[in-house]
Parts: structure tokens; sequence; C-alpha cells
């Protein structure tokens, strides 16, 4: 990825801005009042990547989260690693990614564990050839070659579908590579087929790009987003996590009333156009905050529950593919933090 940097949100540069007014004496403006709530406020510096995430641009840009005495600060990246280096520095306090490839950094010594299950991105990531391509299935991709994110949800869900189609492990040549990377191999014909997501499938489809399948066709897939933090600042911050989780809901609240607001501020945000905006968040699924300590959600987290198998059979295709050691015992029951949900859920 070019430039992992994270650099400060649109929110952050403004508290910044007011900053500046008071050190030059703009007392009539009322800066030093502003001032003055905003220390009041628990400042919580979150990963975020370029994706549609209505909820939570529309919590910050309608101030719920404020009003619950949070400052929720988004810190832009463009990969889950990148977000794994801030968070153990202590530059971020929570990452935004998927389940699966997070499971794996954890089981690589990365100190995570998931707040909750907040988006489906399933739909959202399919595995593509170009227009003209005579792959017309994926056992078609026998002796070719397909471009993906080495250890993602893309790599698991090629996989498992090699496996369903009992299609040998090396008769496909999986090539990693980031997705500007992949997208350009495959205009230039050194890749034949892609395993990809989500704004990078749009441009795709416009220019004739066809899907052979999507994740979400495994039912279910391994793409479930959602933050994740170290064990010991979420132990010490389970005040925060809750006011968290009840702003996500109430910004989910508002876009089910409102949808255009939620692509309104994705472009704000992100830079996306409307167009592309509009067809990712028709395809994308997003559950309550506490959706997840429901046993009637196809989200529910328990021990032996659907989502919860997934989440073992992705370390089970890390040993297989070699991206965590055999030896390695994960606590994949415990990896999602329960605790949270349910004191938001009981409404404390």
């Amino acid at each position: 990825m070019k430039n992992d940097k994270p650099m400060p949100s649109k929110s952050r540069r403004s508290v910044m801005l007011a900053g500046a007014l008071s050190a030059t004496g703009a007392l009539a403006l009322g800066v030093p009042a502003a001032a003055s709530r905003a220390q009041a406020l628990k400042r919580v510096n979150v990963g975020m990547q370029p994706i549609v995430n209505g909820p939570i641009y529309i919590a910050i840009r309608e101030k719920y989260f404020e009003k619950l005495g949070i400052d929720l600060n988004l810190v832009k990246f463009t990969s889950g690693p990148a977000q794994f280096a801030a968070l153990a520095g202590g530059q971020i306090d929570l990452a935004w990614g998927g389940m699966g490839a997070f499971l794996l950094a954890k089981a690589n010594g990365q100190d995570l564990n998931f707040i909750s299950v907040f988006m489906d991105y399933n739909p959202l990531e399919a595995l593509v050839v170009p227009a003209g391509s005579p792959v017309r299935s994926v056992k078609d991709l026998a002796g070719r070659k397909v471009g993906l994110v080495t250890g993602s949800d893309a790599h698991y869900g090629m996989v498992r579908a090699m496996q369903a189609n009992r299609m040998d492990k090396g008769s496909v040549t999986l090539l990693g590579m980031a997705p500007p990377q992949q997208i350009a191999a495959l205009q230039s014909g050194d890749v034949d087929a892609l395993y990809l997501w989500e704004p990078f499938l749009t441009p795709l489809y416009e220019k004739g790009a066809r899907p052979l399948l999507r994740l979400s066709d495994l039912d279910p897939g391994s793409a479930f987003l959602g933050w994740a933090g170290k064990r010991a600042w979420l132990e010490a911050n389970a005040d925060v996590i809750e006011k968290i989780l009840k702003g996500w809901d109430m910004g989910l609240k508002r876009m089910r009333e409102e949808p255009g607001l939620a692509v309104r501020y994705t472009m704000e945000f992100t830079g996306m156009q409307a167009a592309q905006a509009q067809a990712i968040l028709k395809g994308l699924g997003h559950f309550g905050a506490t959706d997840a300590v429901d046993p009637a959600s196809p989200v529910h987290w328990a021990k032996g529950s659907p989502l919860n198998r997934v989440m073992h059979d992705f370390i089970a295709f890390g040993k297989e593919q070699g991206l965590v050691k055999p030896e390695v015992e994960v606590d994949v029951d415990g990896y999602v933090m329960t605790r949270f949900m349910k004191a938001a859920a009981q409404g404390r």
C-alpha cells in the first residue's frame, strides 16, 4: 500500500484550527468555551479505512458521540497491517477491519479483541475476471493466475472455492499483491482474475469485469467488520466502549431514516463518488451494536455459532497456507469480548 501513514481526519483538523484561533486571541468568537467543551470529551483515536461507513460518519457529523462525551477521532489508513503498528504503538486505540484477517494477526502475536460485529461485507467481495475473458467458472482458472491480498478474506474465499471444486492446491497460481497492484496486473494481463472488494470493484465493473462468485456464496463468508483493540485498554475503558456502541446505534437509526446522509458523509470523509457510494451502500449489511449477543442474529457470537465456526475455520486456513505456525493455539472463542455488548444491551 502507498502511504499508510495515519493522517488527521477533518474533525481533528477542525479542533486543531480552533486551538490555533484561541492562541491568537480570538476571544470574541467564543473559542475558549468551545475549547472547554472539547477538554471535557474523552478523546478516542480510531483507525478507519476509506469505505462506506454511514453509521460512524453520521454519528460524528451529527455530534452523537459528542453528546455521549466522546471525541471520536478518525485516523485514516489504507490497510490493516499499518493499523496494527499504530495500535501497538499507542497512536490509535481501536483498529477497524475484518474479523478473519485480524484473527490471523492475533495468532501471530498482535493483541486484538473485537468489541462488536458491525458490518457484513461479504456481498462486496468477489472473484472477478476482465471483459472478454474466456473464464466462466472457478475450474476454468486451472493453470491461470489470480491476484489477491495474502491472508485476507479474499484469500480465504479463493482457497475454499478451489477446495469446493476439488482443485489441487497448485492448480491456480495465487499472487499476493495490494489492490492497486492487482488492478494494474489485470489491466496488463499479468493476472487472469482478481479476488477483491469494494471500493475497488465498481470501477472494474464499469469496464466490463464480471464476478465469478462472491464471498457471500460461502454462507456465511468471513468478511464481517468492526473495531478491535488491545485487551488491557478495552477493559480499562469499558464505559467508553459502551458509549461507542450506543453512538453506532444512533448513527445506524438515523441512516435507516435518511440513507442519503450516509452517501453525503462518505463523500466528505473518503472522496468517493456519489454513485459508487450508493452502489456499495445497497450491498452492505449493517447490524445493531449488540446484535452479536442475540442468538437470533446471523452474527451471534458464542461457542459453536455459525460465525464462531467460520473463525475457527479461518485459523485452520491460516495454518494450511503457512500463515500461522501449526503449534499456535488461539483463543477463538474469546476473540469477541461480549461483555461490552451485554452491558450496552442492559442499558448500563
